[in-house]
């Protein structure tokens, strides 16, 4: 077989990988980041792979969900290469412009010769100069070469049965021979990349709105309040207020209000009274604010009122 490189493996042992695990990885929390779902995937000889993390998505399980479907998608939008499309790709070394066609000196003489991997193993033939002449044994080389092509039954290069499952409801059109020698592709390599960046755009955008507020004591003589949306780049205020004779109470009605105007400029209005109605009210009431500790809330804005929050310490 004349290749760049290998799709997907396949073979008589193909992996049973159901559609709840295949293309996923879980990965445990380390010194550099806390724990979540890995998605890798090989497609048209890109290598995609992409993390999905429980602090991002609330939880272990709703981090999952995001990447089984983002697993899908891509999938979905791009089959793994055939068989026939493997082998009529052109390796670098390739000379004669033709794939599985090369020319090569035998005890006879110079000969073409066509080859082909097949599951049943390597098909060779030669071709000598010197009996047919130099087109015409490069020609008998590319007919033989093209004979075994039809012939070969046509399949996707799918590692997985559940990968192969998908590829055969979603791209069963292209399982038909190739009619000729040279390269030729389903998708041209714009295309992969059109839709790669689409999916990776859609999950981008689906990420949960978040949003971080900390306020910490300084001594007693002010307090820090800190917002981020908690999203790569993240977008930051850092507020003081001074402790007045320690009036504390003046203090945490200044954040309360600063903090409800940051997370409007940051997502909208309904945001903030969200935030503040759940849990602002409550971490700024001068009768439950402990000074000594402050606060320190990560929480997930819900476009459907399922929040999911993180104390930390």
């Amino acid at each position: 077989m004349q290749s760049t490189g290998t799709e997907d493996r396949s073979g008589p042992d193909k992996t049973s990988d159901s559609d709840d695990q295949y293309g996923l990885k879980r990965e445990a929390a380390n010194e550099r980041r806390g724990a979540g779902w890995w998605v890798s995937l090989r497609r048209r000889g890109r290598r995609i792979s992409r993390l999905f993390k429980d602090s991002v998505y609330g939880s272990a399980e709703a981090a999952k969900a995001q990447a089984i479907a983002y697993r899908n998608a891509v999938i979905e939008a791009l089959p793994p290469l055939t068989n026939h499309e493997q082998a009529v790709r052109l390796r670098s070394t390739n000379q004669s412009g033709i794939s599985g066609v090369r020319f090569v000196d035998t005890d006879e003489g110079g000969a073409w010769q066509a080859t082909l991997l097949t599951r049943e193993g390597q098909k060779k033939e030669n071709f000598p100069v010197s009996k047919f002449g130099e087109q015409a044994a490069k020609s008998m080389a590319i007919s033989r070469r093209r004979q075994w092509l039809e012939a070969l039954p046509v399949r996707h290069l799918a590692y997985a049965q559940h990968a192969e499952e998908v590829a055969r409801v979603h791209f069963g059109d292209q399982l038909l021979p190739v009619r000729d020698v040279l390269p030729e592709l389903h998708l041209s390599a714009e295309d992969v990349d059109a839709r790669l960046a689409a999916i990776e755009a859609r999950f981008d955008a689906a990420k949960p709105k978040r949003l971080r507020v900390r306020v910490k004591d300084y001594g007693g003589s002010r307090l820090a309040l800190a917002v981020s949306n908690a999203a790569k780049p993240a977008k930051r205020r850092l507020i003081y207020a001074q402790l007045t004779k320690g009036d504390l109470a003046k203090a945490l009605h200044i954040l309360r209000q600063r903090t409800k105007a940051v997370i409007t400029e940051f997502y909208d209005e309904a945001a903030a009274v969200w935030f503040m109605e759940a849990h602002g009210n409550a971490l700024f009431d001068p009768q439950q604010f402990e000074l000594s500790q402050g606060f320190n809330i990560l929480v997930l804005l819900p476009p459907d009122m399922q929040v999911h929050t993180e104390t930390l310490g």
